[in-house]
């Protein structure tokens, strides 16, 4: 085996005599995307570096590129390494990266790959591998160098910014099997992982792994010092979950009503119930975008304490239901709104927003508490806008009895088939009839910044206050954006203010309002920036001012951007519960605290 110990010069990443490029051309992967393969299936696009920093052809200004199309079930990937130089012993090198979750499982039984050389497979070799290795197989050896270890405890989304170890693959190729002038093909092939396991391989599409100069050092170190400026981040994060009274958090009772090994789970939906069970309303999925979104339930009957066996609401098939609150009316009848985005997903089932052109909201009931389900027979759309409408939170009623409740909705782009997305808007639709039937009631003054996914609330005098999502994006004053905001009705939905901001964080994830029984109303609400974090802000004058000298961190340990949407409850003794999702180690769950309104 040839020596891979030292450098064999200052030019280069040369480890031996006879080394060359390992990486070509990509075989059956469009030229500008990355040769990517994965155990479980991925329906969006991704962006992945490796320890030079982003991969050719990025943005690094754009979070999701369309760089590296999804690898929807593809298992295996081939490419060709430079021509052979001579018919002697050679090294070929390139840069690549695997990724196992979750994370802090057992080193053994390894998760594995299998590389072929020329159609014939040579060697097995580990993924997720943090420390190097080397094996030699008749005659082949394959070097694995770790560069760049990307925990997934860290920011990055498991999937969209996909975590995990990269560096130099260095093949070892003895001199019978080159030819002077023709390249080798190379094929990793993933062997299917154990039962909760996923797997992910990726190849850096980089010709000059073997390449040092300024350029190749600089992007180096510009990447090793936005991974340390993570690594500080986890660190402080982690320091104050051991001194959670220099942070002002709730001290409460904090548990997990939902939790799986591949799954993902959010936004989750809070409702106590008249009889006092507290159940939580979720979409379940393969990941935050796929096609298989399904609404499912988790009940407590001790308070929020402990949580039965997930239960199955519906799911009709391709069709992903992505969100659906629970509103409980006086006859036991159970109504939620039915978003679902299936038409927002190619003929490959990957997400395209090119695609969405048809509805996206529908009404739904059940009157056998969550066994059973139906659905209006028609969507909920705004006239002459695009058919696409959205709500992520609980619907209210009025003492009319006439349900309402705050949608999303976009205009139609110049096309006048797909949706303009430069921004969204609000209306409130209503129903007279017990969710059977909507129509709208009402538009909200339109707000440059906002996100929708309202929140609202009816306050004991009568007003109906509402809260939307806004987040900062680049642009000439980012700073005015991030705020939730907020707008008020006094005529029963009819008419609404203006949007205004509040004083309190909004941050890419929605809040939620509820009225405490002593009358101060509690809004939960959220960053999905550093330090991710759950608060509780209160109003003591019906939403005219919110009190954010004394908000509390229900939690601050949420590292990744896909978190947050958090919901509260209050039970008939008194005692709050207060829901989100997040995930850590590679594992999406929904977190709970329960806490007094004492600590408040």
């Amino acid at each position: 085996m040839a020596n891979f110990g030292h450098f064999v010069d200052g030019q280069s990443n040369r480890r031996c005599e006879h080394e060359q490029e390992g990486f070509a051309r990509a075989i059956d992967v469009p030229g500008n995307h990355v040769p990517c393969c994965g155990s479980e299936y991925s329906a969006f696009e991704m962006y992945l570096a490796d320890a030079r920093g982003p991969l050719p052809g990025v943005d690094p200004a754009k979070e999701v590129t369309g760089y590296t199309a999804a690898f929807l079930h593809r298992r295996a990937i081939e490419w060709e390494t430079s021509p052979a130089e001579a018919a002697r012993q050679t090294v070929f090198t390139w840069i690549a990266g695997s990724q196992v979750r979750p994370a802090m499982r057992p080193a053994f039984p390894y998760v594995t790959a299998k590389l072929f050389v020329n159609g014939k497979e040579r060697i097995t070799f580990p993924l997720g591998y943090t420390v190097g290795f080397s094996t030699k197989v008749d005659g082949f050896a394959l070097v694995f160098e770790p560069r760049r270890f990307q925990s997934l405890v860290e920011a990055p989304h498991r999937n969209w910014w996909p975590h995990g170890v990269s560096g130099f693959y260095r093949l070892e190729v003895p001199a019978s099997e080159l030819t002077p002038g023709k390249p080798l093909r190379l094929r990793v092939e993933l062997v299917e992982p154990g039962e909760g396991i996923v797997s992910f391989f990726y190849l850096s599409p980089r010709t000059d792994a073997l390449r040092v100069n300024l350029t190749t050092l600089r992007d180096e170190v510009a990447q090793l010092q936005a991974d340390m400026v993570q690594l500080r981040q986890s660190h402080e994060m982690l320091y104050m979950q051991f001194f959670p009274q220099l942070g002002r958090r709730i001290t409460g009772e904090r548990g997990v009503a939902l939790q799986d090994e591949k799954l993902h789970y959010h936004p989750p939906n809070l409702t106590v119930l008249r009889n006092g069970e507290v159940v939580i309303a979720v979409r379940e999925g393969s990941d935050h975008l796929s096609i298989d979104g399904r609404i499912v339930l988790v009940r407590s009957k001790d308070g929020g304490r402990t949580w039965g066996r997930k239960e199955l609401l519906y799911d009709l098939g391709e069709s992903d239901h992505r969100s659906a609150a629970i509103f409980e009316l006086s006859n036991g009848d159970w109504v939620t709104h039915d978003y679902r985005a299936g038409s927002e997903y190619n003929e490959h089932k990957v997400w395209d927003l090119s695609c969405m052109t048809g509805p996206t909201l529908w009404g739904a009931w059940s009157s056998d508490k969550g066994k059973t389900w139906s659905f209006t027979d028609r969507p909920l759309t705004v006239p002459g806008m695009h058919p696409y409408a959205e709500v992520e939170r609980h619907m209210i009623q009025l003492p009319s009895g006439r349900l309402i409740l705050a949608a999303n909705y976009m205009p139609f782009a110049p096309d006048g088939v797909h949706a303009n997305t430069d921004g969204t808007q609000i209306a409130i639709f209503h129903s007279d009839d017990n969710g059977r039937h909507w129509s709208v009631l009402a538009k909200l003054p339109n707000h440059p910044f906002t996100l929708g996914e309202c929140t609202m609330l009816r306050t004991k005098s009568g007003r109906i206050v509402l809260i939307a999502r806004s987040q900062p994006q680049g642009g000439t004053n980012m700073v005015e954006r991030g705020a939730l905001l907020q707008s008020v009705s006094l005529d029963e939905g009819l008419t609404w203010s203006p949007l205004v901001d509040t004083p309190m964080s909004s941050m890419n994830s929605p809040g939620h309002l509820l009225q405490l029984q002593d009358g101060r109303i509690l809004c939960t609400h959220a960053s999905r920036a550093y330090p991710g974090s759950i608060f509780t802000t209160l109003s003591r004058d019906e939403g005219r001012t919110w009190d954010t000298a004394n908000t509390k961190v229900v939690t601050n340990d949420l590292q990744n951007f896909d978190s947050c949407y958090p919901t509260s409850g209050q039970l008939a003794d008194g005692t709050i519960i207060t829901t989100w999702y997040a995930n850590v180690l590679g594992k999406f769950y929904l977190g709970t605290l329960r806490y007094n309104p004492s600590e408040l």
